[in-house]
């Protein structure tokens, strides 16, 4: 009788032991899978000599993947002056769809996407500037795409003139009177662009104005100080 209930109490403590073994060996093998696939989405900015663009992203990973857009706007794109001022946003005068959009891109498949720099820049002047590309894409916001870019004078568009002046004051919030080098005033309008440069400015400082000239009335595009 002792021997049997030794045996019972034997198979007592084994079986929840066994049982707690079993579970711990099934939440291992939950947690263990294939490796994770490492995703890497290359960018390139491309440029053509009659100044047209496109931005093209590749799937350069072994597995499918999937760019998702919070709404229908697919890239971004600003211009800079020399002054490195951003005077053009792609997006700033446009409308997207505000809904989740989705592109699947296979290994190594490229996606490009046109610029439409020629129609998008028919109010910007003459001139050299940065052109800064990159996608809206989660993950992608910060791979951004630079080079330089020479907006050729065409029909149409202002020829960009830069002119040294001493800053005396605003007129209104939309013009500045300025003093040139021989010594008189004159009236300049500000473009959108231009006017926070002048919100907190200190009458007296010296500037290079870049302006464009309309109807004989110059129209400041944007400064930086004078050297």
């Amino acid at each position: 009788m002792r021997r049997g209930k030794k045996i019972s109490w034997f198979l007592l403590f084994a079986i929840p032991l066994f049982i707690l073994a079993s579970c711990g060996s099934s939440a291992t093998e939950s947690t263990t899978g294939s490796d994770p696939v490492e995703e890497h989405l290359s960018t390139r900015l491309d440029l053509t000599g009659d100044g047209e663009g496109s931005f093209t992203i590749k799937n350069e990973s072994s597995k499918e993947t999937v760019l998702k857009m919070s709404s229908g706007q697919q890239i971004e794109f600003q211009l800079l002056n020399k002054a490195n001022t951003v005077i053009y946003t792609y997006s700033a005068n446009k409308l997207f769809i505000q809904e989740m959009q989705e592109k699947k891109l296979q290994t190594g498949e490229e996606w490009t996407i046109p610029l439409n720099l020629e129609e998008e820049l028919v109010g910007v002047p003459q001139g050299s500037y940065t052109l800064v590309v990159w996608s809206t894409a989660e993950g992608l916001n910060e791979q951004k795409e630079k080079i330089a870019y020479e907006l050729l004078t065409t029909p149409g568009k202002l020829v960009v003139l830069t002119q040294e002046v001493t800053f005396t004051g605003l007129v209104d919030p939309h013009s500045i009177e300025v003093e040139n080098l021989d010594g008189g005033t004159e009236v300049m309008q500000l473009s959108e662009v231009a006017m926070p440069q002048f919100e907190n400015l200190e009458e007296g400082t010296q500037l290079i104005i870049e302006y464009v000239q309309k109807n004989d009335q110059k129209i400041v595009q944007t400064t930086y100080p004078a050297e």
